[in-house]
């Protein structure tokens, strides 16, 4: 007896159906991440000598050698040679570097960074150098010495504009973000405040004491000044404080409620939304808070305002005048003979284009 093996026509789909399936998984997918398809650069950095025996040297060493490390790690564009392969022996200048030790396996480094700390009476100062391992006809690529006040903050301060500076000699010019801060709202103290803190998380204080509520934090472009909203008790207002003077300057005061202050690109002017009218509208003013005028004139609120980055020449925001929120464009630095019901007109068309 001879036995028939059959597909039937739903197997045969389901089958069709799996390789095709199979094939098309094999390919839909896309990898992310940063510096892909370029190679990263090899780099040891081996832990900062303490160059006096002050007993401080310890946690500021320490500090400093963390910091310095995370920030480089976290650049992106470093391959980081493990501290086991170090050779022994501690490197804190020129005349410690042994090149065939780093540069052959197995650091196989390409880079070293090394240096030296001392603290002395009120004071630390930092040398640190940047060298090419594999040039050794001419191995400095930066050399730099710092000095500020013998405290933790200020050992962080140096470890990331050290590393900045690596950063940017090793990164194509790019400036590194380890100098950077992050300005956020936190209620942790009982009221809403603003709080600032480094970019990896460190270092987190209040930039306000107002025992009130604030909100939308917004830095000048410079990173001078920090502009925010703030209720006083009976109204909202935008709030200006200097970041560095420390503390709070006078700013007017233009009634009803003002939120979200947004800077220009130049920082030449703020943008921010205000009731002082009636509906929220969009208002932009000088930096120091003069020569106030109003962008909108709607139904419906108008909050949010955000600036072209690029070209500072336009203003973006959120519109409720269709009953509906939706985004909106307006030009600013308009001609002094073009009335606001020209400019509506205008952006009406605008609209209308896109």
């Amino acid at each position: 007896m001879v036995t028939k093996k059959f597909i039937t026509p739903s197997c045969g789909w389901i089958l069709l159906f799996s390789v095709l399936t199979s094939l098309a998984s094999a390919q839909d997918w896309i990898k992310t991440g940063t510096g892909l398809g370029v190679e990263k650069i090899r780099i040891a950095v081996p832990e900062f000598k303490g160059s006096s025996q002050d007993p401080r040297n310890t946690e500021l060493l320490k500090t400093f050698n963390d910091t310095l490390w995370n920030d480089l790690e976290n650049a992106g564009i470093f391959e980081m040679v493990s501290k086991s392969f170090y050779p022994l022996g501690q490197v804190g200048a020129p005349a410690d570097v042994k090149f065939d030790s780093w540069s052959a396996p197995p650091p196989n480094a390409a880079m070293l960074v090394f240096g030296s700390l001392a603290a002395a009476a009120n004071n630390v100062t930092v040398q640190g150098w940047l060298y090419d391992v594999k040039n050794t006809n001419s191995p400095p690529v930066l050399g730099k010495q710092y000095t500020d006040v013998a405290t933790t903050q200020a050992t962080r301060i140096i470890a990331h504009k050290f590393a900045d500076e690596i950063i940017f000699r090793l990164g194509g010019g790019i400036n590194g973000i380890a100098e950077t801060q992050i300005f956020y709202v936190s209620s942790r103290g009982g009221h809403k405040e603003i709080w600032g803190m480094d970019y990896d998380g460190a270092n987190q204080h209040p930039i306000t004491t107002l025992g009130s509520i604030s909100l939308s934090p917004h830095v000048s472009p410079d990173g001078s000044r920090l502009a925010f909203s703030s209720f006083n008790g009976s109204a909202w207002e935008i709030r200006m404080f200097s970041l560095d003077l420390n503390r709070l300057l006078s700013f007017p005061r233009y009634g009803g409620t003002n939120l979200s202050p947004a800077w220009a690109p130049d920082g030449s002017k703020l943008a921010f939304s205000s009731s002082r009218a009636g509906d929220p509208e969009i208002y932009v003013l000088d930096q120091s808070g003069a020569n106030l005028h109003r962008l909108t004139s709607s139904k419906g609120p108008d909050v949010s305002p955000v600036w072209n980055r690029k070209t500072g020449s336009e203003i973006a925001w959120v519109s409720g005048r269709t009953g509906l929120p939706q985004i909106s464009v307006e030009p600013v630095g308009f001609p002094a003979d073009l009335d606001y019901a020209g400019r509506r007109q205008q952006s009406e068309a605008a609209d209308d284009i896109r």
